[in-house]
């Protein structure tokens, strides 16, 4: 059974911790404070089981679905979950931390709201694209 409760359940906790780390980073000494870096790294954790459980659950039936329609729209956002993991690797390479230069930090506070963006985008596009045809089926 494809677990797309579930799967909604984590986009609003990832959309909760964006909301809360969107607010933090705009603030240099919240963005350096070990708190943080928590949060951060606590998101970092929840895409990358959110990216897991789709793999594991949704991709490998939908991939061999019998509508071509149906394996080309999973084929699509299989690419856009390797493409979100790429991103994310680059963009720690931008942490700012206690150490960092100023122009250091503030390319991961662009870099961040890049990347929240492109979480959110993602997320939307799963609730109202590709959960609705894997709910289907």
């Amino acid at each position: 059974m494809i677990p797309l409760e579930t799967l909604k359940k984590q986009h609003e906790e990832i959309c909760d911790l964006i909301h809360v780390l969107s607010l933090l980073v705009e603030d240099e000494r919240a963005r350096k404070s070990r708190s943080f870096e928590s949060l951060f790294s606590e998101l970092l954790e929840m895409v990358s089981e959110h990216l897991i459980l789709e793999d594991d659950t949704l991709y490998k039936d939908l991939l061999i679905h019998q509508d071509p329609e149906v394996q080309r729209t999973a084929r699509n956002f299989l690419s856009g979950s390797h493409e979100l993991k790429r991103v994310f690797s680059e963009y720690l390479q931008y942490a700012c931390h206690s150490g960092s230069k100023p122009e250091e930090c503030e390319a991961f506070v662009k870099e961040t709201k890049d990347v929240f963006r492109i979480l959110q985008e993602r997320i939307r596009m799963e609730e109202s694209k590709f959960y609705p045809i894997a709910g289907k089926t």
